[in-house]
């Protein structure tokens, strides 16, 4: 009974110390905080806590961010939870929406998850069918790049042979007809891929008959010699283009936009190629989990475009002390994750300490804002874990400890602080 009136005398302090209105749900939240410092069990914090278990990762990630620690608060995150009426309206269009535009061999798979969350709308928010339709987008994307290339080089292929001989009719007048016949020829051989067999074959006929009535006409047709070569030229430069903006659109979408390194998108599938590499040649890799502390202070106190540009400061100083073989990206929020190489651990805390050396012996600058950063780690070895799941999860909770002795730690699974 005692520990109880201490804990609301405390409570109610605290909040009039820091000017908040005693709410209920603000008392309850100052409430359970100064009983955990207290030790004393509190048996709906207990059933808090058991309840966090059942949530998703990304609700749990929603709770770290907004510290989130009572019922109340939490009441708020569960009323966003779609249900089952709304998840099947978005499972009917579900073929509509990852249907290829261009190539159309992954319909199937497509369809059969279709039928497996339609007995089972729940599953579409489990992290393996979002796994699932990941696959699918990348390999939407991946088919459909490779058919928009494939067709490109076609295309290249037929303007390129068109424009060689229109040159030398145009440069050659006195052997032109034979120069004709041999376009004919080799448009008749042309060797096109099987994106564009249906696409192109056409156009290869009407070219073939068209260059048919030009072996007689040829003196009446120089003009249309001229543009026909404008024409490819045109073309051959839009076609550039067009490759240019596929693969900038391809890069573009594996970079976070704020930070300027890999985003989660791109991080999974880095992850999946390592991966290989591990289990193929058992070669050794640390996860770093970094979150900078206080973060929300900083956007409370100085406005986020000052927390926007300590996300990108960081960011830099990370991505300048990653190998090319290394992979750092933006894992959400003020949280960053890195897949560090090594050959002995002390490489490890080695890169550690460099980056524990930079972001504390400088200020980060933001117009004429100076601050000091510090951050917290959680840091595994890989091959101490059955998978790179349970080792990311064990990064997660390191992390989450050094949060809660304090801040401004380090901690590796081998027990050591840096």
């Amino acid at each position: 009974m005692e520990n109880i009136k201490t804990i609301i005398k405390n409570t109610i302090k605290s909040l009039t110390r820091q000017e908040i209105i005693a709410t209920p749900s603000n008392y309850a939240k100052e409430f359970y905080k100064e009983a955990k410092e207290l030790n004393f069990n509190v048996e709906e914090l207990n059933k808090f806590h058991k309840l966090l278990k059942n949530l998703s990762d990304e609700e749990k990630l929603y709770i770290r961010e907004n510290d989130v620690t009572t019922y109340y608060e939490l009441t708020f995150l569960l009323l966003k939870r779609i249900n089952d009426k709304d998840l099947k309206k978005f499972i009917d269009n579900l073929d509509f929406l990852l249907t290829p535009s261009i190539d159309y061999n992954i319909e199937k798979k497509i369809s059969e998850l279709k039928l497996e969350l339609e007995d089972n709308p729940e599953r579409l928010v489990k992290n393996s069918t979002i796994n699932r339709l990941r696959k699918f987008t990348n390999e939407r994307i991946t088919r459909d790049k490779v058919v928009v290339q494939e067709k490109a080089k076609d295309v290249k292929k037929v303007i390129g042979l068109m424009g060689k001989y229109f040159d030398k009719c145009l440069l050659q007048s006195d052997d032109t007809s034979q120069e004709v016949s041999m376009i004919k020829t080799e448009l008749e051989k042309l060797e096109l891929s099987k994106h564009s067999a249906r696409d192109l074959a056409m156009l290869q006929s009407k070219l073939v008959n068209t260059i048919h009535k030009l072996e007689n006409t040829i003196d009446e047709s120089q003009a249309e010699l001229f543009k026909g070569q404008k024409d490819c030229v045109y073309l051959q430069k839009q076609i550039n283009k067009l490759e240019q903006d596929l693969n900038e659109v391809s890069r573009e979408k594996d970079i976070d936009f704020l930070t300027g390194i890999a985003n989660r998108r791109s991080f999974v599938a880095e992850v999946d190629k390592i991966e290989n590499e591990y289990e193929i040649f058992k070669s050794k890799y640390a996860i770093v989990f970094y979150d900078i502390d206080h973060f929300k202070s900083i956007n409370d106190n100085y406005g986020h475009e000052c927390g926007d540009t300590i996300l990108t400061t960081f960011a830099t100083i990370l991505k300048k002390l990653t190998r090319e073989e290394d992979v750092i990206c933006r894992y959400g929020g003020e949280e960053f994750v890195a897949l560090i190489h090594y050959t002995e651990d002390d490489e490890v805390i080695s890169y550690l300490k460099r980056v524990r050396n930079i972001v504390s012996t400088n200020k980060f600058v933001h117009k004429d804002i100076k601050l000091k950063i510090k951050f917290c780690a959680g840091v595994v070895y890989r091959n101490k874990y059955n998978s790179y799941k349970e080792a990311i999860n064990q990064a997660d909770l390191l992390l989450n400890k050094a949060k809660h002795e304090g801040r401004n730690k380090i901690i590796i699974d081998t027990g050591i602080y840096v």
